[in-house]
């Protein structure tokens, strides 16, 4: 098989940048997803969608990436909203820290802001505050729909005639001349342009040309409860124990709570996420304690060392690009990273020029990007 762009990996990355190639011209696409699509950190992911960062590199391309959802949204026919985040506030040291955190916001112009525990009450209505020192509300973050966004993107590049092949691993990358050379478990693509967008396999892909990429697969715990009406509107962050509740579209309750993990160790479910998911929450919502659990399920962040993302093309070989390393951020950042990977293979550079500060000789240049803190 040859073709123009081979992209290695079915998550909502790839298919994005499909779909920005294809806007752009290039039909002779193809990607290769080891498993279903989706099937890696996209459907495992929060949905939630925010520019509150706290390094420049985070917060402008996130803002690039809201700038886009809407015209993603709007294109393959799914919901996005701008419901908010929230993280709530419960020791005096993160109160005056998160000052600092919304200063930093401001002057990136994400209009961040804190909070009263009674303007807490006004933005979840149904949100016991007792407790609740302060907080910090984010009105233009939000979330949207992650089914859909992958599933339409699907039907949209198959339309227009791209080819999407499922349970094709890619087992060894190489080249011949001009030529990049992709070995899989059903045969050989020949391409003149390749994205590996598969995660933590990105690293173990690219050993194979000497290239190596620090990313370490970090497991994550969730649950998701039968549906209500809708009664909690932004992502809320419990700040001080790292964990966060939501309720997608279908009026599902989503949460999420650390718990200690190794890198690298195999995702388990653990009683321990349970309890502490139930104790954390049914604190601020003991209406939680009566409701039923749907499924628990795990996954992994695919962490580098300084929290960012690894995108844009090898030293090595500038016609290999890499997306991975998302620490969690992958979903959110889509549409913004497909541009800039597009904007790559059309040989120009990315329209946020803080795209050139993470490409994958970071690592080796010792040029690791500073955040103030990694939150949420």
């Amino acid at each position: 098989m040859k073709t123009d762009v081979l992209i290695i990996g079915g998550g909502v990355t790839g298919l994005f940048t499909a779909v920005s190639l294809l806007e752009q011209g290039h039909r002779n696409i193809v990607i290769i997803e080891k498993s279903y699509i989706g099937s890696g950190g996209t459907f495992r992911c929060a949905t939630g969608i925010r520019a509150s960062f706290t390094s420049r590199e985070h917060v402008n391309v996130m803002k690039r990436a809201i700038d886009l959802w809407p015209e993603y949204a709007r294109k393959l026919g799914f919901l996005y909203r701008r419901d908010g985040y929230l993280w709530v506030l419960t020791r005096e040291r993160d109160v005056e820290f998160f000052k600092q955190v919304v200063e930093f916001h401001y002057s990136l112009g994400v209009p961040s802001r804190m909070v009263t525990p009674e303007e807490v009450r006004e933005i979840v209505p149904s949100i016991n505050t007792n407790g609740i020192l302060a907080a910090v509300y984010d009105p233009l973050a939000g979330k949207a729909q992650v089914f859909n966004a992958v599933l339409n993107a699907v039907i949209h590049l198959k339309r227009n005639n791209i080819n999407v092949y499922e349970g094709m691993r890619a087992l060894k990358i190489g080249g011949e001349g001009s030529r990049i050379i992709v070995e899989t478990n059903k045969g050989r693509i020949e391409a003149d342009k390749v994205i590996v967008a598969a995660g933590k396999d990105s690293a173990n892909l690219l050993k194979g040309l000497g290239v190596e990429l620090p990313i370490h697969n970090l497991a994550k715990h969730v649950l998701i409860t039968e549906a209500f009406k809708p009664v909690i509107k932004p992502l809320i962050i419990d700040w001080s124990s790292s964990s966060y509740i939501l309720q997608v579209f279908h009026g599902n309750i989503y949460i999420g709570s650390d718990i200690p993990e190794k890198y690298d160790e195999p995702a388990v479910n653990k009683y321990m996420f349970l309890e502490k998911a139930a104790k954390v929450w049914t604190r601020y919502f003991p209406w939680l304690g009566e409701v039923y659990v749907l499924r628990y399920w795990t996954g992994y962040y695919d962490m580098t060392p300084d929290h960012h993302p690894i995108i844009g093309p090898l030293e090595e070989n500038e016609n290999i690009l890499v997306a991975a390393g998302f620490s969690g951020h992958g979903f959110m950042m889509a549409p913004a990273v497909a541009e800039a990977l597009t904007q790559y293979i059309l040989g120009g550079k990315p329209t946020v020029p803080e795209f050139e500060n993470l490409k994958p000789d970071r690592f080796k240049k010792g040029k690791l990007i500073k955040e103030i803190a990694v939150f949420g």
